[in-house]
């Protein structure tokens, strides 16, 4: 069996982050300077217990915008073959991928257990399921739910397929 070397279709999910590590970067110089700057102040002063919580701040701030700078990077790559689809998901040295053949993929979104947590969209075929774009709103999980089920079709069903250059 021959396998397709391109993708019929590509689609990338990934986070909203529009904040570059330079900007990050910028922004947490800011925030110290200005921190570091009062809490200098105060501990000339003679409020010195002000300098540790001030650095304790600094260094809880300096984590979380890591954190989050990190989950920017996370990528959901869906790639939909004349007969397979192809997920490959994670952060770009810790990448995972699943391969399910096109005709018996099956895409379902599950509703949330919980009414506030975000429903589940997967793609199952043969007792396997992956889980993609849960870095999405729940608007955007269900448009991408739309155009999955345009691409890949129902179960036991082959979509249509477009003509060449359209």
């Amino acid at each position: 069996m021959e396998r397709s070397v391109r993708p019929s279709y590509l689609l990338q999910v990934s986070p909203n982050c529009s904040l570059s590590w330079s900007q990050a970067a910028l922004f947490f110089a800011g925030v110290c300077t200005g921190s570091l700057g009062i809490a200098g102040v105060l501990a000339w002063q003679g409020f010195w217990p002000v300098l540790p919580f001030a650095g304790l701040e600094l260094t809880v701030l300096g984590v979380v915008l890591w954190i989050t700078m990190q989950r920017g990077r996370y990528r959901e790559v869906i790639q939909i073959f004349d007969d397979r689809i192809e997920i490959e998901k994670g952060l770009p040295e810790n990448r995972t991928t699943m391969v399910f053949p096109l005709h018996w993929a099956r895409v379902t979104l599950r509703p949330a257990r919980v009414a506030t947590y975000p429903s589940r969209l997967l793609i199952s075929s043969h007792g396997r399921s992956c889980e993609i774009g849960r870095c999405l709103t729940e608007p955007e999980r269900k448009r991408l739910l739309r155009r999955l089920d345009q691409l890949v079709g129902r179960m036991d069903q082959t979509p249509l397929q477009q003509p060449e250059g359209a």
